[in-house]
């Protein structure tokens, strides 16, 4: 994998986590509303996803980011910038 793919890769993880988050938080439930017979409205929630099978999946992602992020900075240690600029010239003082 190339560091700009690694990086790419980064986003998209960074947003399916956010869409996971996301879930939890909103659309955990599916409310049912129904009348029984002596007109009482019934309302019923029913579990859309299992919370412990989005964290499990969130823990997995976090996990990914963080060998991701650490081998793209370990990758970028290592790389050497080809550059035409004489740096020594340019920090040479005036005087």
């Amino acid at each position: 994998m190339t560091i700009n793919e690694g990086l790419a890769l980064q986003k998209c993880l960074q947003g399916r986590l956010s869409d996971l988050r996301r879930m939890i938080i909103e659309n955990l439930y599916d409310t049912v509303e129904t009348w029984s017979g002596d007109k009482e409205k019934v309302i019923e929630k029913k579990v859309k996803y299992d919370p412990k099978v989005i964290d499990q999946k969130i823990v997995e992602i976090e996990t990914a980011l963080f060998k991701l992020d650490s081998s793209i900075k370990q990758a970028n240690a290592t790389s050497e910038i080809k550059t035409e600029v004489n740096i020594d010239e340019l920090l040479k003082s005036i005087v």
